[in-house]
């Protein structure tokens, strides 16, 4: 076998360097590659976490809305039997100052 000479070694060793080189590449490559899936992944699980907070956001308000709807409700329930209620206490003490009224212009001696 012969013993290699100084060119042949440079050449060698140059090779092996732009190999090391294009290999190197190759995983900055892959790695950017690999990266910009992470990166995409990420966003799209943001979307959808941004999708299920918007729901359930809806969810709760439309829950909230029926609640506070059903409220209203029973408090114009409430307000109209305070009415009648209210009426009919006005009526009685009508009934009242008029029959104290009667008696007192009516005279009683006859």
């Amino acid at each position: 076998m012969a013993a290699p000479t100084p060119d042949t070694t440079v050449a060698d060793a140059i090779n092996r360097v732009l190999e090391a080189e294009h290999e190197a590449a190759a995983a900055i490559i892959a790695a950017q590659a690999a990266a910009q899936a992470a990166i995409e992944a990420a966003r799209e699980r943001r979307r959808d976490i941004l999708e299920i907070a918007r729901q359930r956001v809806i969810k709760l308000h439309e829950r909230a809305q029926v609640r506070l709807a059903a409220q209203i409700a029973r408090l114009d329930a409430e307000a109209a039997t305070d009415k009648s209620q209210e009426a009919d206490l006005d009526s009685v003490a009508a009934g009242a100052i008029t029959k104290v009224a009667e008696r007192l212009t009516t005279d009683s001696t006859a």
